[in-house]
């Protein structure tokens, strides 16, 4: 049975490995296949990998010698992007294992859309007869990297339907094209690097010609091109021969004369959440240095630049944020925020996976006084994080911002990749007048202070963003969609691309003023 996948030699599949990961790595009881890229299993244990630009509509997990291990036929729980697909998943058994697969036929008959065309995390967990547990996660990224302030999609050619997109870089611009009041073009130089699996792919510039065909399967382009008031993008689409495309659309922002300075008609609530110490307790969670300087310049911000009365700002911090204070605070304080009322959560703290055996697959974020013993009674669970927000959040806008992913030594150190980011991005993906933004993409570990530098990198740009840095049209406002940005923007230049941000963004908080009077 194993020859049922079969190598794709038209197809490439990079896998990575991570080296501070390899010292705890666990037993590997789970291979991955992914056959819209290759259908053989992802060979070497590896758990984080980076596939083609393409979407992914068929999975296959085997279970290795599952009838040996007793594994229970119909244990088996698989989830995508914190997602369970059970009912999406068929399960037999092959000479190898069991063999759990999902066709595209399976996956329509989902209403969500379960994979991000960027990241997305798959776990499984498993049961034997005598009650053993086994869990294994991988982490799968495509397309590389990306400029927040672009749009970006691709389409796969009916003609070669395992085909993928062609490789657009784009160096120039990097930013929105922007039209001050009263100027009527701009020059804008464009820059970059086409690449495809064969030669004769082109490109165009909002329909035009940009790139011929030619007999390189990469070339580099640069040239001025001018903008006028009348263009709302810079559209960028590259084809290859066999009618795969990828598009980069890049915004070009009209300014006029400066509106009616903007007030926003209901109230600004704040909820921070700071916790550099967990208590006294042998197997606590080791300390957060740097976290309170990071809530405490966020707290100043939200007051003095962003129009959030002192009273609607509750800080907790370290032995006023356990869990009892955490809940009364939903309960009496978030709760106050109503209809056109506008709220901001903000928590520095540890997102951490149970550590004990057989418990992995249990997220949690630490509070003061978590003890690893007593995870489950002492910690706040992200099912919990999840009741607690639907039931006390009543507001029509909310931005939920998240610098949890930091590094676990020790007993606490998990041996999988860490997907914490990913679950918290996904938990309130569907709920209308919910933004949410977490410090990195999955497995990445938020950097702290530099060198003469108070605040992390990700405290640092969104301080910066809330002061003004992020009002990119120069409104006196800054909006959702222009404070998000600009921190993905600028944690992930600063840290060289070791952290990479990630948001979802609601399309009623886009223009939500959170950082203006």
């Amino acid at each position: 049975m194993r020859a049922m996948f079969r190598p794709n030699p038209f197809v490439g599949l990079l896998v990575l490995g991570a080296s501070w990961a390899c010292a705890q790595e666990a037993p590997k009881y789970f291979e991955l296949v992914l056959p819209d890229i290759s259908e053989s299993p992802i060979g070497g244990g590896k758990t984080l990998i980076e596939i083609p630009d393409r979407p992914i509509e068929r999975l296959g997990i085997i279970a290795l010698n599952a009838q040996q291990r007793n594994i229970v036929p119909g244990s088996y729980r698989v989830f995508v992007n914190g997602k369970g697909i059970g009912n999406v998943l068929d399960e037999k058994n092959i000479d190898i294992g069991t063999l759990l697969s999902m066709e595209p036929s399976n996956l329509r008959m989902r209403p969500d859309e379960l994979f991000d065309p960027r990241e997305n995390t798959i776990e499984i967990t498993a049961a034997d007869r005598r009650g053993r547990k086994y869990y294994q996660n991988w982490v799968i990224r495509s397309g590389g990297s990306s400029n927040p302030y672009f749009t970006y999609s691709t389409t796969i050619s009916p003609a070669d339907p395992r085909g993928v997109p062609p490789d657009l870089a784009l160096e120039q611009p990097s930013a929105p094209v922007v039209l001050e009041p009263g100027q009527a073009k701009v020059a804008v130089a464009v820059k970059g690097r086409l690449a495809a699996a064969a030669p004769g792919a082109t490109l165009t510039l909002n329909g035009g010609p940009l790139v011929p065909a030619t007999a390189q399967p990469a070339v580099a382009f640069a040239q001025q091109v001018t903008v006028d008031r009348l263009a709302k993008e810079l559209l960028f689409e590259a084809t290859d021969r066999r009618g795969n495309k990828r598009r980069v659309s890049v915004p070009v922002i009209v300014k006029e004369k400066a509106p009616p300075k903007f007030r926003f008609a209901g109230q600004k609530y704040a909820l921070l959440i700071g916790i550099a110490e967990y208590g006294t307790a042998k197997d606590a969670p080791p300390p957060l240095p740097g976290v309170m300087a990071d809530v405490g310049e966020l707290a100043r911000l939200l007051e003095t630049k962003a129009g959030f009365k002192k009273e609607n700002i509750r800080l907790l911090a370290n032995e006023r944020a356990t869990l009892g204070q955490i809940r009364v605070a939903y309960s009496d304080f978030v709760a106050k925020a109503q209809g056109t009322d506008m709220l901001v959560v903000y928590v520095a703290a540890r997102g951490v996976h149970d550590p004990r055996s057989g418990k992995n697959s249990d997220l949690y974020l630490a509070v003061h006084g978590t003890s690893l013993n007593q995870l489950e009674s002492t910690a706040l669970s992200f099912s919990d994080i999840e009741m607690t927000m639907n039931r006390y959040v009543r507001c029509n806008q909310s931005f939920l911002i998240f610098d949890v992913g930091h590094e676990l030594t020790g007993d606490w150190r998990f041996p999988g990749r860490n997907v914490v980011n990913n679950h918290l991005l996904n938990l309130f993906e569907d709920q209308k007048g919910r933004s949410v933004i977490v410090s990195g993409s999955a497995d990445e570990v938020s950097l702290g202070s530099a060198e003469g530098q108070a605040a992390g990198v990700f405290a640092r740009a969104l301080g910066q963003g809330l002061a003004g840095a992020a009002d990119r049209n120069a409104d006196g406002l800054v909006t959702g969609s222009e404070l998000f940005r600009f921190v993905s923007d600028s944690v992930s230049r600063d840290s060289k691309g070791a952290q990479n941000p990630r948001f979802r963004l609601s399309k009623s908080n886009q223009d939500a003023p959170v950082g203006s009077p």
